[in-house]
């Protein structure tokens, strides 16, 4: 599977699961099992490369980072983060330009 595929299909698997999550309706362990699950397949995927392909790919990432480093209670509560994070998902949706500050790397297991 080519990186873009990769993002694009987990793209929309990650604003699901990051939704239900904000809206109380998936647990905080159920949204650390996919982004683990996320991490998982890209590994598998073997890409040595950490040239970024896309702009999405780059929030995807970042996306990925904040949902896996902060807590629940930041992910929750915290208006700063949960608007970052909102405006990150209206990006991939094609529905916001790229938000600022919202620059994600590609994780690397070399």
């Amino acid at each position: 599977m080519l990186e873009g595929n990769f993002v694009a299909l987990k793209s929309a698997l990650l604003i699901q699961h990051t939704q239900q999550f904000m809206n109380n309706k998936l647990s905080y362990a159920m949204l650390c099992d996919y982004i683990w699950e996320i991490l998982q397949d890209w590994q598998r995927l073997n890409i040595v490369d950490n040239r970024i392909s896309s702009q999405k790919e780059m929030v995807f990432w970042f996306l990925v980072f904040e949902l896996q480093f902060q807590d629940e209670t930041s992910l929750l509560h915290d208006k700063d983060l949960n608007f970052k994070l909102h405006h990150c998902i209206l990006f991939l949706q094609d529905e916001l330009e790229m938000p600022k500050g919202c620059i994600g790397v590609r994780p690397n297991y070399a």
